[in-house]
């Protein structure tokens, strides 16, 4: 009788093991989901003004070669050029969907009164005059000019960028305990 009592002691220790060993694999998974993002929506900010000169310059380039008609009736090339047709469609997309965002989170900031948060991801992505500025030299540009330190330039980016993360990719972008 002593065995069985054991055995259930020990089932009941290594459930419980079990249960807190899965507890801490979401909280890990959720963690690693939220940093995927974050790095996703800094990635998209950062390439955000490569990808208007991919989408200009791959429209001017067909255009340049081939009239848009011409492009439809390719068949040699059919598989390329509807890669590229692709291509350029997925970026225009994406690119409309950054700026709507962009849009929504400058007029939050603007109504909260604290527009120089999305000024500075202004300063830092979408500036093309200061896209060829060194990261670290353009943090202490921006400070200069909105009168802060740098380590608000830090906390300001990150806070935009969190943001911005719910407006691209919905609930994904979300701590959500589900």
């Amino acid at each position: 009788m002593g065995n069985k009592k054991q055995k259930e002691k020990n089932f009941d220790i290594a459930k419980a093991a079990a249960v807190e060993a899965l507890k801490d694999f979401k909280e890990e998974e959720r963690q690693r989901n939220k940093r995927t993002r974050y790095h996703n929506t800094e990635l998209l900010l950062k390439n955000y003004l490569s990808l208007l000169d991919h989408y200009e310059n791959a429209k001017e380039r067909a255009t340049d070669i081939f009239s848009i008609e011409e492009l439809d009736e390719l068949e040699a090339e059919e598989v390329i050029i509807q890669s590229i047709k692709r291509s350029r469609m997925r970026t225009i997309v994406m690119i409309a969907q950054i700026e709507h965002c962009l849009e929504i989170l400058k007029g939050r900031m603007a109504s909260k009164g604290q527009l120089e948060k999305y000024t500075v991801i202004e300063c830092l992505y979408l500036d093309k005059e200061r896209r060829h500025i060194e990261r670290g030299e353009l943090i202490k540009v921006v400070a200069e000019e909105l009168n802060c330190g740098q380590p608000s330039v830090y906390r300001w980016r990150n806070e935009m960028i969190r943001e911005l993360s719910v407006l691209l990719f919905g609930v994904d972008g979300l701590k959500l305990d589900i």
